[in-house]
């Protein structure tokens, strides 16, 4: 929880990663003449007039919400653009206000994404800007489904036996009725079909959000190179392994020249088909590796992850491991993604001691670039989930507690 102790301390914007100054502040562009519909006026919901608080607070207070929101930040002089878990991309600007009040506008503009989670977010960052109490859940932000706080198999409805679903899953068959609609969405040659694939598999292999026996079976067909059923011609395992293994050399679209000083209206519109599909690809890789991060929490709650994958640990121990390791070390531009990749090596860290080692001796990483191995990459991106991401903090401490468990 961010109290208000903690967002009025005076030194809060030089303990952060955002220190505005005053100076560089800039007056809100108004219409004009030769530019009328330059930038719409400011909405209430999105919008917020800090007064009586210096920049460089309210800057520091904004950065501390991110970071207890795991929200990705790239800071400039007065603008900051956010992406969440969500994948919602938002900017946030702040601008002088003139008069003898004064005060500053912290101002947000959503670029793409849900609006219902952005206006979650919003919220809170307008909250935190002004220095009221934002109530962080540090043991379930972000750890549950938004809407479902328990699985479905214990929900009411499901356990009333006088009830019968007409839809509901009477065989193993039906089960893989529904899992191969996902494989086929996946098979699609058309992109959209791909992402509702990607989503639709992480919500298989997610027992909150179907039945166990479901959810287990979609793991084990993700987590298998040959699963016992049958993939059929196409492979969920071959298809989520590539985007997480082979990455993209275009897929960071963050690190873009845009200024952040520009007008709202500019920035929305620089929207190329190269950066589109970019985040695209992005998008699906992250979902890749939130489906297997619940596939191998799934399957190790079960206490089955080990005779699982016992037929492919060698393809695990020499290549996925040293991948995620890859992953982890790219804590500073993908903190989500290494985040996943922190879970699932936690999750096989659990699972086998042979893994555990190989990740702490580096045995088989060679692949995993340079800077040490698994320990060296988990400091170095706990150190960025502590200033920027404190999601991604609270895994890597975990798998730094396994491994240095076993």
């Amino acid at each position: 929880m961010i109290t208000r102790k903690s967002l009025s301390d005076p030194l809060i914007g030089a303990a952060t990663k955002w220190n505005v100054q005053h100076s560089n502040l800039k007056a809100r562009p108004s219409p004009t003449p030769t530019t009328p519909c330059a930038l719409p006026p400011p909405q209430k919901c999105t919008s917020r007039l800090v007064k009586h608080t210096s920049t460089d607070i309210i800057s520091g207070r904004i950065a501390m919400t991110l970071q207890a929101r795991s929200i990705k930040a790239k800071y400039s002089k007065s603008a900051a653009k956010c992406r969440t878990l969500d994948f919602v991309k938002f900017y946030i600007r702040l601008y002088v206000v003139p008069g003898d009040d004064g005060g500053v506008l912290v101002e947000l503009q959503r670029v793409i994404g849900d609006y219902l989670s952005f206006m979650y977010d919003c919220r809170a960052i307008l909250d935190a800007a002004e220095g009221k109490d934002v109530i962080m859940e540090s043991n379930e932000y972000n750890s549950k489904a938004m809407y479902l706080r328990l699985p479905v198999s214990q929900m009411s409805f499901v356990c009333n036996d006088d009830i019968v679903l007409e839809h509901d899953l009477k065989t193993t068959q039906d089960e893989e009725d529904i899992i191969n609609i996902t494989s086929e969405l996946l098979s699609s040659p058309q992109s959209d079909s791909n992402m509702l694939g990607m989503e639709s598999l992480v919500s298989l292999v997610d027992a909150n959000l179907t039945s166990k026996s479901t959810a287990i079976l979609a793991a084990k067909r993700l987590v298998c190179t040959r699963h016992e059923s049958g993939n059929g011609p196409f492979s969920l395992h071959n298809y989520a392994m590539s985007l997480i293994i082979y990455e993209d050399d275009h897929e960071n679209d963050d690190e873009d020249d845009s200024s952040l000083e520009e007008d709202a209206t500019s920035l929305s519109m620089k929207v190329s088909l190269n950066r589109s599909i970019a985040e695209h690809t992005r998008r699906l890789r992250t979902h890749a590796l939130m489906a297997l991060s619940n596939a191998l929490d799934l399957l190790n709650s079960e206490k089955i992850l080990c005779d699982t994958i016992s037929a492919s640990k060698e393809w695990y121990a020499s290549v996925l491991i040293p991948s995620l390791i890859d992953n982890v070390k790219s804590a500073s531009s993908k903190p989500y993604d290494a985040t996943l990749a922190a879970r699932c090596l936690t999750s096989l860290a659990m699972c086998s001691k042979v893994f555990a080692s190989t990740m702490k001796n580096n045995e088989g990483c060679k692949n995993a670039g340079g800077g040490g191995g698994c320990l060296s990459a988990l400091e170095s991106a706990g150190q960025i989930g502590r200033d920027e991401f404190e999601l991604l903090l609270r895994d890597v401490e975990r798998c730094q507690s396994t491994l240095l468990g076993c």
